[in-house]
């Protein structure tokens, strides 16, 4: 079960995707300056709130707010006294109304929007509900590409690909040219592995261009093809300009700043990250917090709790400070907040699983994870040593029957051979299982990775304990060396309770 699947794997700082209020509240559709087209659509504006203050009927209203929106004019106090109004007719207004306002008014004032709770498989009837109520919405507003992605996303979280790709494809032909239609239509494409696609998306259109947000999606999508990017240059020169603020130029700045430490030259990419997190986006406190943990570099991160939605990266510090409970925690939030990835469910089934011992939670994020991405192995992989452990061997052997050996690559190989060595054990085939296990280690060993090693011996001697074999104490004290080494927190912490007994 190896921790360098979330942890350690390669990571770009492609764009996220998120429902488009959050993508609002996040500021992510900020405009980046002023346009004489943004002057002819101020004048509109203003027309809109005197009609407002002239008439003060529902329908000004919701065309001043719906203005505000587009706009992003969400200080403005016409705009939120219109939206205030229109919730007190709550009775008498459509529902899309009343969410548009409310919407509105959360954003005003500075609140997050509420991540739903959602972890459990048997609670998955909530994006049900969402996804009947976006339904709806695009009857009522068949051209607002924006709601047709929004139920491309909810789609995807319940694996539903063929209405998503529906969806996002009904979403990117009635807009090709806007920052938010296009990261996230990228961020689908990559989720349904048409990362080729993605990229000519981006590089098809005007906007991707001029727009840092869309060349820095340009750029890492790129350097994860292993495809020269047309941008480096023209990104260079953007980020020693005035013109563009650093919040605008914050995803930028890393993934050119990742690219930097990938070809070794640190000194750069240190700079470029320093940049990059004078007024960072969430997405770039991950990537500089995957950097961090991966070359060991002493790059001074912010205070997360000063970013909403920071969910991942506050695994990552969390787990790498010894904080499971808090890792966990972290994690699944992250799994709502992203739940068509299977990035956060294997983190959360890893650390709920191989650092707490809950294997009923684990079991319950597995699953999850799996309506949304089904062919992921880690996730079938944890899946089955949860269920393995809890000693429903049959259940775990119909979930590693699904696993295609030839498919994999030698590092899942090796850990598919440790979870069959647990089930060995458990159906009471001690040689096998060890045998198993051997074969495992000996796997890690010529890959040079330590920790995945530790964490069979770990297991391996949980194994041999529950049968009382000599050998079980020799493993743990194997297990125990290499945690120490490598100040592995889920390891080190199931000692720490053994000698708290």
């Amino acid at each position: 079960m190896s921790f360098g699947e979330v942890f350690l794997r390669d990571r770009q700082v492609i764009p996220r995707w998120h429902t488009y209020p959050v993508a609002r509240w996040l500021g992510m559709t900020k405009p980046l300056g002023e346009t004489a087209k943004q002057e002819i659509q101020d004048a509109n504006y203003l027309k809109r709130v005197w009609s407002w203050k002239d008439k003060g009927k529902v329908a000004h209203a919701a065309d001043l707010v719906g203005s505000a929106l587009v706009l992003n004019k969400i200080d403005d106090e016409s705009a939120i006294e219109a939206a205030k109004f229109i919730s007190e007719k709550r009775k008498f207004i459509t529902a899309p109304l009343l969410e548009i306002a409310e919407s509105f008014l959360r954003l005003a004032g500075n609140k997050p929007f509420p991540i739903p709770g959602i972890i459990l498989p048997e609670e998955t009837k909530n994006f049900y509900g969402a996804i009947a109520n976006l339904k709806k919405r695009a009857r009522e507003y068949p051209r607002n590409p924006i709601m047709w992605l929004d139920l491309a996303f909810y789609y995807s979280a319940i694996g539903q690909q063929d209405p998503a790709e529906d969806a996002a494809a009904v979403a990117l032909s009635l807009n090709k040219e806007n920052r938010y239609l296009l990261r996230s239509g990228c961020r689908f494409l990559i989720h349904n592995k048409s990362s080729e696609k993605a990229l000519a998306l981006l590089r098809q259109s005007d906007a991707g261009r001029h727009d840092p947000w869309l060349i820095a999606a340009e750029i890492a999508l790129s350097d994860i093809l292993n495809i020269s990017s047309r941008q480096i240059k023209f990104a260079k020169s953007m980020i020693v300009s005035d013109s563009i603020s650093k919040f605008h130029l914050s995803e930028l700045a890393c993934a050119l700043g990742t690219i930097e430490f990938k070809n070794g030259s640190r000194k750069t990419g240190k700079k470029m990250f320093g940049f990059a997190l004078e007024d960072p986006t969430e997405n770039t406190v991950a990537q500089v917090s995957f950097i961090k943990n991966v070359y060991g570099e002493s790059i001074n991160l912010l205070n997360m709790d000063r970013f909403p939605h920071s969910f991942e990266a506050q695994t990552i510090v969390k787990i790498k400070k010894g904080d499971l409970l808090g890792a966990l925690e972290a994690a699944k939030n992250w799994l709502a907040y992203q739940p068509f990835s299977s990035r956060p469910a294997v983190a959360a089934s890893y650390i709920s699983s191989v650092g707490l011992g809950d294997f009923e939670e684990a079991k319950k994020i597995a699953k999850m994870g799996l309506n949304a991405t089904p062919d992921e192995f880690m996730l079938k992989n944890n899946l089955a040593f949860s269920l393995a452990s809890l000693g429903e061997f049959e259940e775990a052997s119909k979930v590693l029957k699904t696993i295609h050996d030839s498919q994999l690559a030698e590092s899942d190989k090796s850990v598919l051979s440790a979870t069959r060595g647990v089930i060995e054990f458990r159906q009471g085939n001690s040689s096998e299982g060890r045998r198993l296990y051997k074969e495992a280690i000996a796997s890690f060993k010529k890959q040079k990775d330590m920790r995945s090693e530790g964490l069979a011996k770990f297991f391996w001697a949980r194994e041999e304990s529950k049968i009382n074999s000599p050998d079980a104490h020799r493993l743990y004290e194997e297990a125990l060396v290499i945690a120490g080494k490598l100040n592995l927190a889920e390891i080190l912490q199931h000692f720490d309770k053994n000698k708290e007994k």
